[in-house]
């Protein structure tokens, strides 16, 4: 834009601003200013050093007394949390589900729904359901699980086996056996029959809930797993033409579905048998990416922990949570964690779930809306990913404007930023410009967490601004029930994870034999961090509390390196304090790659900043960092967004099609010269992690083909061996000599 353009628009830049500054004023929005500048003029503390070492700490508000803190007084297991529910808002909307209708005209990227209708089902009929299907399982032979935690084989018929994607009758499954004591076996419903196999053995399965397309998979695999018992099936996401054949049931197994296995259940015959804290609620296979998946175990007591410390998170702060008035979106896997902790804590705060995928989330893979319109949420996690592709979705829709709109949206963007920072808002600017924003994600939206992974502060900026949102980055693994630390709303730094939440202890321990980009080693004892700013210590984050699991289900060698006798949980994740005690995540042990000079880079941190750039599609997978002890400097793969290729041929008078772009050597340097930039912008990464060369693909990488986890996480030994000629002509550009 020249400086004559400019000019021009400023009046219309002053205007805004000054009707904007006149409406905070009428308002009150000054009095943010004077709250924000009046205080003492010491620092928030986010932690507290426990007996002076400040590298072990916990929340400010922790004492002994609550470190084993529950939602409210008596509610000590995912049962408990439940029946509050039921009990306090019977007639609340509970679940809800669009009418699925199969593929829009054929286009197998957007699937067709039945307008923006939602098929309800209240608490009542959530408890009716959940309660028949216990009784239904207690008739199908299963027992209630011990109320002690044990990590050796179990061959007590007391676990049933979860192979679903979200949807309703996951979590009425899962409430369903913890009436009756049963523990769940969760799998990603992308990990492959090879997976089903290993759990459903290994456990001692009898009973699996999958969807109907799954049947026959299951019925080929009887003869691996003589336990199973019972298929119980559900429709979800099968549209009216879609033809799915149910297979003939092997001896002495029944295949039933979801509705009428429901229908059997006799709780008169068989009552609720509520299980105890002790009690495994969960044994939760991870997703993967570094391995064979582990049956994580997590006592009740550790879920109803974790849902703890975000009932007391979400209500200590302006704009509480509202018991019975909340919404949620529940599109992330509930084999995930962070999915099924927060639907628990959706259920006892009498929260609306409305179910979706992440292909559905926006009108991009949805007609003729996206859940986000369709559900409203109040509430919403979600992974870098999804918050990456929610940002270059409403970027592309901003370029789609006139030139002085787009000017206009820039002004916007400046002075909102500048306003939350001096502890003020922009009114105006958020009904006149950001309110459009905020429709794209359904425009009730109060708050965001992302989790399960680091996030680029350019997405984090973006969605904290245009989304208008109380924006937080939380950490948590499955191992913590997803609960170590979280960002608080009044914190709007970026790249903070927070300090520890209610119930959990987190230290640093010295890591000598990793560097940092200036090539000094991770030390409880620095006070300084690479940049320059005052820390209190880096190291490895170990953690320890109520959430956390009790260890690996029949891994006795794995858990003993995972988990200290004196419960010490190592994560794998290095971090700093920052000097308010926040925690800060640096790098990653198992990311940490040693090039041939013998410095290391993180591929991870890698891919957070180069992944925002525009040439990158996030929806299709995003960008595979890549470097080794043969190598000088890393390269990498990466999914090229169509969209913004073309864009950049029409603008340089390249006449070519997509794919013909994605071969062209110009094409290739532009993308190249972006990384580079973004390299320059981040300020996060040493000289030796600019990529010194890319290749550019349009062959998506998903759960599907193994390339990802069911988290979204990048599988990079998959992705390299399905492209390897391609990788092999990269990796050497990354040699020297």
């Amino acid at each position: 834009m020249s400086l004559l353009t400019d000019i021009l628009f400023t009046p219309f830049a002053v205007l805004l601003l000054a009707i904007d500054i006149l409406v905070t004023i009428v308002t009150g929005g000054w009095l943010g200013i004077i709250k924000k500048y009046s205080g003492s003029g010491e620092e928030k503390m986010r932690s507290l050093p426990v007996d002076g070492d400040q590298v072990h700490r916990v929340h400010y508000s922790n004492t002994s007394s609550n470190l084993n803190s529950v939602p409210a007084e008596g509610h000590e297991t995912c049962y408990d949390l439940a029946l509050h529910g039921f009990e306090t808002y019977p007639d609340n909307p509970c679940m809800g589900e669009r009418e699925y209708l199969g593929y829009y005209k054929g286009n197998k990227k957007i699937r067709h729904f039945n307008g923006n209708n939602v098929a309800w089902r209240t608490y009542k009929q959530v408890q009716q359901e959940a309660f028949q299907f216990g009784a239904a399982l207690c008739a199908a032979g299963l027992h209630g699980a011990p109320s002690t935690t044990n990590l050796e084989e179990m061959t007590l018929p007391c676990r049933i086996a979860i192979f679903e994607n979200s949807c309703p009758e996951w979590m009425i499954a899962a409430v369903g056996a913890f009436t009756q004591s049963i523990t769940v076996c969760t799998v990603y419903a992308t990990l492959g029959m090879n997976a089903v196999t290993q759990v459903v053995a290994t456990n001692h399965i009898s009973v699996i809930l999958c969807n109907k397309r799954s049947v026959q998979a299951l019925v080929d695999n009887c003869k691996e797993n003589p336990t199973l018992k019972t298929i119980v099936y559900t429709n979800n996401m099968i549209g009216p033409d879609d033809h799915v054949e149910l297979p003939n049931a092997p001896p002495g197994v029944t295949i039933i579905s979801f509705d009428d296995f429901v229908a059997s259940g006799d709780q008169e015959a068989y009552p609720p048998v509520p299980p105890k804290p002790e009690t495994a609620a969960v044994c939760m296979y991870t997703s993967g990416s570094t391995g064979v998946p582990k049956g994580v175990i997590l006592k009740h007591s550790a879920v109803v922990a974790a849902a703890a410390s975000a009932t007391t998170f979400l209500s200590g702060f302006e704009d509480p949570i509202r018991p019975g008035e909340e919404a949620h979106v529940g599109y992330l896997p509930l084999a995930h964690i962070l999915e099924m902790m927060i639907e628990f804590f959706a259920l006892y705060m009498g929260a609306s779930i409305g179910y979706a995928d992440h292909k559905t989330l926006s009108p991009t893979g949805a007609y003729p809306t996206g859940a986000l319109q369709c559900f409203k949420p109040t509430l919403m996690c979600g992974v870098p990913k999804v918050w990456d592709t929610m940002k270059k979705i409403a970027e592309g829709r901003i370029q789609g404007r006139t030139i002085l709109g787009q000017f206009l949206v820039k002004v916007a963007f400046a002075w909102r930023k500048f306003a939350l920072s001096h502890g003020f808002d922009t009114p105006f600017l958020k009904m006149l410009i950001f309110s459009r924003f905020r429709a794209n994600i359904g425009g009730r939206l109060r708050y965001a967490v992302s989790g399960g992974g680091a996030l680029n502060p350019e997405v984090e900026e973006f969605c904290r601004i245009g989304f208008c949102v109380k924006f937080m980055q939380g950490y948590g693994l499955t191992e913590t029930a997803a609960a170590l630390s979280a960002q608080e709303p009044d914190d709007v730094r970026y790249g903070i994870a927070g300090g520890p939440v209610p119930g959990i202890e987190a230290k640093l321990e010295s890591c000598p034999d990793f560097i940092d980009k200036a090539g000094q080693p991770y030390l409880t004892t620095d006070r300084l961090d690479v940049n320059g700013d005052p820390i209190w210590g880096r190291g490895e984050i170990l953690a320890r509390g109520t959430p956390l699991s009790s260890g690996y289900y029949m891994m006795p060698d794995v858990t003993a390196e995972a988990f200290e006798k004196d419960g010490w949980f190592h994560t794998g994740d290095i971090g700093q304090w920052t000097k308010d005690g926040s925690l800060k995540i640096v790098d990653r042990k198992k990311n940490l790659v040693k090039l041939k000079g013998g410095e290391y880079i993180a591929l991870e941190k890698m891919e957070m900043v180069y992944g925002n750039s525009t040439f990158v599609d996030s929806v299709n997978g995003g960008i595979c960092c890549y470097g080794d002890g043969d190598m000088d400097r890393p390269v990498a793969l990466l999914q090229l967004r169509e969209a913004a290729a073309m864009k950049w041929a029409k603008a340089n008078g390249i006449n070519k099609d997509f794919q013909t772009l994605l071969k062209s050597p110009e094409m290739n340097k532009a993308v190249l010269d972006d990384m580079a930039n973004e390299f320059k912008k981040s300020g996060e990464l040493s000289h030796l992690e600019k990529l010194v060369a890319v290749e550019l693909l349009a062959s998506p990488w998903t759960p599907e083909n193994n390339c990802l986890t069911a988290a979204s996480k990048l599988q990079r030994s998959f992705i390299l061996r399905q492209f390897e000629s391609v990788f092999n002509d990269l990796k050497p550009k990354g040699i020297f000599n």
